[in-house]
């Protein structure tokens, strides 16, 4: 099965959020009279790690998002079977129509990632934005990246990349199909 993928490059991420608000942008997820800053439903988040010692700290950042599993425990928590992963793309989709949201798929996911639609009822998550990459074009995450810390493609593809770039793979994070890199 072909597998899309993000590559999400350490050494270039700055944690500047840009692909956060694009994400919501493309996805309308703001609810600009209801949600609170720290509040408002994301498919992507940033977290970040510092080491060293003063004064030579270092923090790295990365996003995180749906990892678009290869065993996706959220599907296997939906007993509508809302939850599928496309073959074509290796997309783990989730069906707004046969969605009864019962939050069990929320429960299961081990990466925090997928979002709940307290008005209309139905989980909702990162699809590396499904409706843009059957058009030929990248996520929205991707497209916004200001420093070029995302990248996109097939994962074998990706891989290659990195390895030609000299990166290493950080395999304690890229379990599932996003991957992480950093300078070996």
């Amino acid at each position: 099965m072909r597998q899309l993928s993000i590559m999400v490059d350490l050494d270039r991420c700055i944690g500047c959020k840009t692909c956060i608000v694009a994400c919501r942008n493309h996805h309308d997820i703001i609810d600009h009279e209801n949600d609170q800053p720290g509040a408002m439903a994301n498919y992507l988040r940033v977290e970040s790690k510092l080491e060293g010692t003063y004064p030579e700290l270092r923090e790295d950042y990365w996003v995180v998002m749906c990892q678009h599993c290869k065993k996706y425990p959220c599907a296997k928590a939906c007993e509508y079977e809302a939850i599928t992963k496309d073959p074509q793309t290796g997309i783990v989709l989730i069906s707004q129509e046969k969605c009864t949201g019962c939050g069990e798929c929320i429960e299961k996911c081990p990466y925090n990632v997928i979002q709940f639609n307290k008005d209309d009822l139905y989980a909702h998550k990162c699809n590396l934005c499904y409706d843009r990459v059957t058009h030929g074009l990248d996520p929205v995450c991707v497209d916004v990246c200001l420093t070029g810390a995302l990248s996109f493609g097939e994962k074998e593809v990706l891989l290659m990349q990195a390895e030609a770039k000299g990166k290493q793979v950080i395999k304690k994070m890229s379990t599932q199909s996003i991957l992480y890199v950093k300078n070996a």
